[in-house]
């Protein structure tokens, strides 16, 4: 998958989910500086990433993801 279309896909997912301007999403985007990214929210990013990119998470892999751009590389190393 090239990297800049991945990123741009997680990017759009993120905005729907979390109800957030594109603009707004920066690379360290996570839990701590997100107030919509709570554990409710957290079940349907995961959802949401798996539908549009045709995979799966492994419990491991979703525990890790503690901002934005570790999901850019759990995605990009699934590609």
């Amino acid at each position: 998958m090239a990297e800049n279309g991945v990123q741009d896909r997680v990017k759009l997912v993120f905005s729907d989910v979390l109800d957030i301007d594109l603009q707004a999403i920066s690379d360290d985007l996570g839990p701590e500086n997100c107030d919509s990214w709570d554990s409710m929210n957290n079940l349907r990013l995961i959802t949401a990433l798996e539908e549009e990119f045709g995979i799966s998470f492994s419990m491991e892999e979703i525990s890790s993801m503690v901002d934005i751009s570790r999901v850019f590389e759990l995605i990009e190393r699934k590609g």
